[in-house]
């Protein structure tokens, strides 16, 4: 069965949004303590997080999986190849710095 080839582009949006989206939160749980309306709110920020955290962690294994498949195919587009290097890495390194703890 042929699977569908991984779309890059936007791969790469998403994974910027979310780290976007991770900074802003985390953000707001160290700038507002104090501030936040309820523990139940805490939570729910907390479990926002967790929940990117995990996703970022399957992304790279999915696109780990995928360069493993790439390097094994003939023919590649060498376009292609930087962009999930590229990918790849920024991701990697994302995952180094922010998935302490887990």
């Amino acid at each position: 069965m042929h699977e569908p080839a991984i779309k890059l582009d936007a791969i790469r949006i998403q994974t910027a949004r979310m780290m976007e989206i991770y900074a802003l939160l985390k953000n707001e749980l160290e700038k507002n303590t104090l501030l936040l309306s309820s523990e139940e709110t805490r939570a729910q920020l907390d479990s926002a997080i967790d929940t990117i955290r995990a996703n970022m962690r399957q992304l790279l294994n999915t696109l780990m999986a995928y360069q493993e498949k790439q390097d094994c195919a003939d023919g590649n587009e060498p376009a292609e190849a930087g962009e999930l290097e590229e990918l790849l890495a920024a991701v990697l390194e994302w995952h180094t710095a922010n998935a302490a703890g887990e």
